[in-house]
């Protein structure tokens, strides 16, 4: 349960606000770059349309230039143009009607007068200069950067300003110095190539601002409809997410449940085994000696048979005699065995049973799992090979150590020697490292595993003798023992036919100090 209440606090708590808050920050990124977008877009139209303009200008003075002027009637609105040294700047036709010459710059004013005065344009034109002719063509401030610039090489000039209020767009590009230029300007000094000032056009931004608008917050509003729908779905998928994961918390606890209840089931049949082979080991000492006292019984019978007869040789008493010693040595000598057995046993029982701590010897530790594994192996033709100093001590939980070596030669038995049909030898090899590691190595000259088998060897349940009642937990019991309970490291060697390697090398305990004073 508490499991389930820490889960649904870390996605609730923890894993949801996060997700809104990268949600967030995703959306926030996008409409900003959404809006930039919008923005850079339409300042670019606007700037198209203003080079547009500048475009239609300059073609429609080249045309005016390559026919050196044009001319019109002189009005009160199209006078002659002052500034125009011309030796026909006027002519007169027949009837008398004045006509005057309009040069590029001349016309070009008349096209931003007529500009000026469209409502529905909202375009503003300016021919300006640094050294202009006309007093009205001179640079303001902004115009004069931009020529400066010109001469230093740029060729378009453009952004956004804003004027008593209004933003305008502002473009400007240069004038260059053509041949048919220097009729009017070469006495400015102007040679061919170079620039004279320049064309300006500046956009109210109003109806540009407004489509813009327009369109950030249609952005706005689709943005903050997919934050909302992503919102929810997240929300939906965490809690789904909190489910599947509740209900996998379940089945994990379960199946682990499952898992401890096998492991101990298995350690039970481990040492239902021993019991039996126990049994069985200790029915033969038992056996003989019954048999024996049984046979001292009779000897003593026919003892009384012969005192009672009037006479009897010495030679029948001694013999009477011999045949009760030998019977009362040998039932000794098995009883002696029995009660070796039963404290072997005991020892080895108890070790398993409680887990308690205490100073042992592997040495001893090992023989007493070969003798309680006798009945197992005197069946087969496994020889057991051990390398154990006899002075070597460990302070820890011996019961682990039997486990570990019980289940090691009982799975060489079961599958490297075939359930004992196939003869070989079985190597321990128990030794204490300058680290202060216990280092063994168990190895026998079996069937040897798989590269496949042998990657697999530790997992629970995993076995390749199911069909004669493996339960697939002997090497993972052995695993768990080693790597949890004694803090150590198991690995396997192995290969095909070429028997099988377990290195296990686990920490050595100290004695703990007590300050007990006895």
């Amino acid at each position: 349960m508490k499991s389930k209440l820490t889960i649904d606090k870390r996605l609730r708590r923890r894993v949801l606000p996060l997700m809104f808050l990268v949600i967030t920050l995703l959306m926030v990124i996008s409409l900003s770059m959404r809006i930039d977008g919008v923005q850079k877009h339409n300042l670019e139209v606007a700037t198209e349309g203003a080079r547009n303009i500048f475009r239609m200008i300059i073609i429609t003075r080249q045309w005016n230039a390559d026919h050196g002027g044009v001319y019109v009637f002189e009005t009160k609105n199209t006078p002659v143009n002052e500034y125009l040294e011309h030796p026909r700047r006027v002519i007169e036709t027949k009837e008398k009607e004045k006509l005057t010459l309009l040069n590029p710059a001349y016309m070009t004013r008349k096209i931003a007068e007529l500009a000026a005065k469209d409502p529905e344009l909202h375009i503003s034109l300016h021919i300006t200069s640094l050294n202009p002719i006309r007093p009205q063509n001179a640079a303001d401030a902004w115009e004069t950067e931009a020529l400066k610039k010109f001469d230093a090489g740029q060729q378009e000039i453009s952004n956004v300003s804003v004027e008593n209020g209004q933003r305008y767009l502002r473009y400007m590009s240069p004038l260059m110095v053509k041949e048919n230029c220097l009729t009017c300007h070469a006495k400015q000094g102007y040679k061919i190539g170079d620039v004279r000032g320049g064309i300006s056009v500046s956009l109210q931004m109003d109806s540009i601002d407004k489509s813009m608008h327009n369109e950030i917050v249609g952005s706005v509003i689709s943005h903050g409809v997919s934050y909302s729908l992503l919102i929810i779905i997240s929300w939906v998928l965490i809690e789904l997410l909190a489910r599947r994961w509740r209900a996998l918390n379940d089945n994990i606890e379960m199946l682990e449940t499952t898992r401890n209840e096998l492991v101990e089931n298995e350690k039970m049949a481990s040492l239902g085994r021993l019991v039996a082979g126990f049994a069985h080991e200790i029915n033969t000492p038992v056996g003989v000696a019954v048999g024996a006292i049984s046979h001292g019984d009779e000897t003593i019978a026919t003892l009384k048979s012969l005192l009672a007869q009037e006479e009897v040789t010495e030679q029948e008493l001694n013999q009477q005699l011999d045949y009760l010693s030998e019977g009362h040595s040998l039932a000794l000598a098995n009883l002696r065995r029995a009660a070796d057995l039963v404290h072997r046993f005991k020892r080895t029982s108890i070790d398993r049973d409680s887990q308690q701590k205490r100073e042992y010897q592997p040495a001893e530790l090992i023989q007493d799992v070969l003798t309680t594994l006798h009945n197992n192996l005197k069946r087969t033709a496994i020889s057991v090979d051990v390398d154990c100093s006899q002075a070597l001590k460990l302070y820890g939980t011996p019961g682990l150590l039997e486990q570990v070596l019980t289940n090691l030669i009982t799975n060489s038995i079961n599958h490297g020697f075939d359930n004992g049909s196939r003869a070989g030898k079985i190597s321990i090899n128990v030794s204490k490292s300058r680290e202060n590691l216990l280092i063994i190595d168990y190895q026998d000259d079996g069937v040897g595993m798989s590269e496949e088998v042998r990657e697999q060897a530790f997992e629970p349940f995993f076995t390749t003798n199911r069909h004669n009642g493996g339960s697939g937990l002997g090497l993972y019991v052995i695993y768990s023992i080693v790597t949890q309970q004694m803090a150590g490291t198991i690995r396997i060697m192995s290969a095909r036919n070429a028997g099988v390697h377990f290195h296990i090398e686990c920490p050595i305990e100290t004695i703990p100090y007590s300050n007990t004073i006895l």
